[in-house]
């Protein structure tokens, strides 16, 4: 069994729970889906616990922080910056160059068997959005998508928890009890997000693969206390700590 965690946005409290979650159902390794860092007051210690994961690939925030943040909305763009001097801040310059060198070396893809891992499309890995309503709006996009894949393509970067079936439908954890077996047709899964949900709900998300089954688990975090340190970093926009509590 293997665990599958994405969006951690710098939520050191939010990686820890989901961490000790996992170690507790005896996963053999971590995968990451991405964006480790933006948004959150603590991308060092994000950074340092996803190194000691199997593999870790590409975000569009990790990205931004690297090179530039093109597109992003202002508190986005804010938290970049700042993300960026802290990591520069850091007074050990051997810890400094690990972090930077680890966010260099992060991958677009990884592929296993016949699974597909990308933070966000198979199309555009870093920065194409797959949404629940794609169907409905864009279906030619979805059909592309579907071309490209194998059998099983895992993503985040929506911060949407669910399951996009080869008939084009999008069906929510709640929808399938929080569980789906992945069978022959080709099927696109998002893990959700550890520390920015956007479902309504404010626990830390993720899921485990334990041979066909894919499980969404909920964890519960101290997120009032990543809130506290986002209101006391001025760079930081207030509307980055609030959105934790509901999980929008």
């Amino acid at each position: 069994m293997i665990a599958l965690v994405s969006d951690i946005h710098g939520n050191i409290e939010a990686l820890d729970a989901v961490c000790a979650d996992i170690a507790e159902k005896g996963c053999e390794a971590i995968y990451c889906l991405g964006d480790v860092i933006g948004y959150g007051p603590d991308p060092k210690a994000c950074l340092d616990r996803v190194v000691e994961f199997e593999f870790t690939i590409m975000g569009n925030h990790d990205h931004a922080v690297f090179m530039e943040p093109l597109g992003f909305n202002t508190a986005a763009e804010r938290a970049v910056f700042w993300t960026r001097q802290t990591l520069d801040a850091e007074p050990d310059e051997g810890q400094r160059r690990k972090r930077w060198e680890f966010l260099a070396r992060m991958g677009a893809y990884e592929r296993k068997d016949s699974a597909l891992y990308v933070h966000g499309s198979p199309r555009r890995p870093l920065h194409e959005y797959l949404f629940p309503d794609e169907a409905e709006v864009n279906m030619t996009k979805l059909a592309e998508v579907f071309d490209m894949l194998q059998h099983v393509c895992f993503v985040g970067h929506t911060h949407l928890p669910g399951v996009f079936t080869e008939t084009f439908d999008f069906l929510t954890p709640a929808q399938v009890g929080h569980r789906y077996v992945v069978e022959e047709r080709k099927v696109v899964v998002n893990v959700g997000s550890v520390g920015q949900p956007r479902d309504l709900d404010p626990r830390a998300c993720y899921v485990t693969v334990d041979g066909p089954e894919v499980r969404w688990h909920r964890v519960p975090y101290d997120h009032k206390k990543t809130m506290e340190k986002i209101l006391a970093t001025k760079d930081l926009d207030e509307f980055l700590a609030n959105r934790l509590a509901e999980g929008r």
